[in-house]
């Protein structure tokens, strides 16, 4: 690999459009205490609501400890509730509060400039085929990580 393609490499350039779409998504979410870090599990619960907390750490990619720290702040702003499980009493599960639903429309125009963010030099067709490749790319690597 020359120092040119060091440089200028897909790994790269994802880290550069993760980290100004993480910057769209901080900016839009910070007045209600909510970070890229926070969202996604609320936007997990906007898509199906009661989950136990080890599916969410699983649909949103996080392991179990970085799970936990996310969800407790969000139980702590007053936007989720986590209970035991009436079935096993050894799982949690995660709700949406009032408070957190409340949030919906917020946090799905902040992941809506996020993406926008990302796709704002392409042309409408050229955003859908990027959608679709990394869909794409994202699913083998889900596939691979089995």
């Amino acid at each position: 690999m020359t120092t040119q393609d060091m440089l200028d490499n897909e790994v790269r350039q994802i880290y550069l459009l993760r980290r100004h779409a993480l910057k769209v998504l901080d900016r839009e979410l910070c007045a209600h205490g909510l970070g890229h870090g926070t969202y996604k599990y609320l936007y997990a619960l906007f898509v199906e609501d009661r989950r136990s907390q080890q599916a969410l750490a699983d649909r949103v990619g996080d392991d179990k400890a970085a799970a936990t720290r996310a969800l407790a702040r969000l139980e702590k702003l007053g936007f989720i509730h986590r209970e035991p499980d009436t079935e096993d009493r050894r799982m949690i599960v995660v709700s949406l509060t009032p408070s957190g639903e409340a949030l919906r429309p917020e946090i799905v125009a902040a992941v809506g400039e996020a993406c926008q963010a990302m796709t704002a030099t392409l042309e409408a067709d050229e955003a859908a085929l990027f959608r679709r490749l990394l869909a794409k790319a994202v699913a083998g690597v889900e596939v691979s990580a089995n």
